[in-house]
């Protein structure tokens, strides 16, 4: 990740940039990415976040892991067909 991002121009690349791994859960392993952008547009800096959560979301199967979200009971029901 660090790679792509000091790639990726329009992250300030004069400025902190850290990856960092939090405290692993029972059912995550929370990443914290902090990096400034070269741009203060709130909509750019919107689509700039996006695009690297796209880009890390692309490549977690790179490293044999999965995507994980808790079900709810809504999603329960759903998949249940349950009224």
């Amino acid at each position: 990740m660090g790679f792509y991002l000091k790639q990726y121009l329009v992250i300030a690349q004069n400025q902190s940039l850290i990856i960092r791994q939090l405290q692993l859960t029972s059912e995550s392993l929370p990443v914290e990415i902090y990096a400034f952008t070269n741009t203060t547009v709130w909509k750019d800096y919107e689509a700039i976040q996006s695009d690297i959560f796209d880009h890390l979301i692309a490549i977690i199967p790179e490293f044999g892991l999965k995507v994980y979200q808790a079900p709810s009971g809504a999603d329960l029901k759903e998949s249940l067909n349950v009224s």
